[in-house]
């Protein structure tokens, strides 16, 4: 599978690529938004681990574009800020799952994996 990570925080994009890799996927990590959206104009991904809050464009303006060229392109936001609007936010976005920072391995690894899932394969979503 192949995964690009986007966070403005180098540290979270280390750490991101180098679990994800030894989970066995492709991944490319860029600490710029337009950078990763450029790469996905170029070539295709199954996955994108976004940050909520960069400097230069949202998270979520982020996943709009990003959706624009790649419409079945998978999506993990990452946040510090986890407040309940940040989180209605996301979901009325469509983005499929959101783990909250700090997170472990293994978080990540579950979240790729939520993210990941046919909604018709996983209990409902909810009525709205």
């Amino acid at each position: 599978m192949t995964i690009i990570v986007v966070d403005d925080e180098p540290a979270i994009v280390r750490m991101c690529v180098q679990v994800l890799q030894a989970k066995g996927h492709t991944v490319v990590g860029y600490t710029r938004a337009d950078e990763a959206l450029a790469k996905l104009r170029e070539t295709t991904a199954d996955l994108v681990v976004v940050d909520y809050k960069m400097p230069e464009l949202s998270g979520l303006d982020f996943v709009r574009r990003a959706w624009g060229l790649r419409p079945d392109l998978r999506v993990l936001m990452i946040t510090a800020h986890g407040t309940r609007e940040v989180m209605k936010q996301a979901n009325e976005a469509g983005v499929q799952t959101i783990v909250l920072k700090p997170f472990t391995p293994s978080e990540l690894a579950d979240g790729i994996a939520a993210a990941l899932q046919d909604p018709a394969d996983g209990p409902a979503a909810g009525d709205g």
